[in-house]
């Protein structure tokens, strides 16, 4: 019980400091580095343990929920420098994510840069998307994500 309410005290707070959670559902404060680079929809719901780096932009659409531990990452290194690197160099690649509305992101799914995720999917749990997935109405699974079913 007291777990319960502290945890709404404290989403209450985020979405008060942060008004783009407004119509968000938070059942736990999200870890997320550069908020300002997010665009949430309506009613997105988040579980715990969610992270979001959204360097590279992040766009999340309406009526999509984000399961516990899923991580979404817009940055990562690029390996053709990676044997040749220098101390000072920075290797990071920013790139766009775009998860289209009403997608559901399973249990510990990690979404990558430069990904766009079609509109009405469901990602396994546990997947890595690391490539476009086109498809509408469509389950994906897998390391890494391939459609495993049509839902129509």
């Amino acid at each position: 019980m007291v777990g319960r309410v502290y945890r709404k005290i404290k989403t209450t707070i985020f979405k008060l400091l942060f008004p783009r959670f407004k119509s968000a559902v938070l059942y736990e404060v999200p870890r997320i580095y550069f908020k300002n680079r997010l665009t949430l929809g309506e009613k997105v719901h988040i579980n715990d343990n969610v992270f979001i780096n959204a360097v590279g932009t992040v766009s999340i659409g309406n009526y999509n929920v984000l399961s516990h531990g899923v991580t979404i990452v817009s940055t990562g290194l690029e390996t053709s420098k990676w044997v040749r690197r220098v101390e000072d160099e920075d290797n990071h690649i920013d790139k766009p994510i775009v998860i289209g509305d009403n997608v559901w992101i399973g249990t510990n799914a990690t979404i990558c840069a430069g990904v766009m995720i079609a509109p009405n999917t469901i990602i396994a749990a546990g997947a890595v998307v690391n490539k476009n997935l086109t498809e509408e109405y469509c389950i994906y699974g897998g390391v890494p994500a391939k459609k495993i079913k049509e839902l129509k």
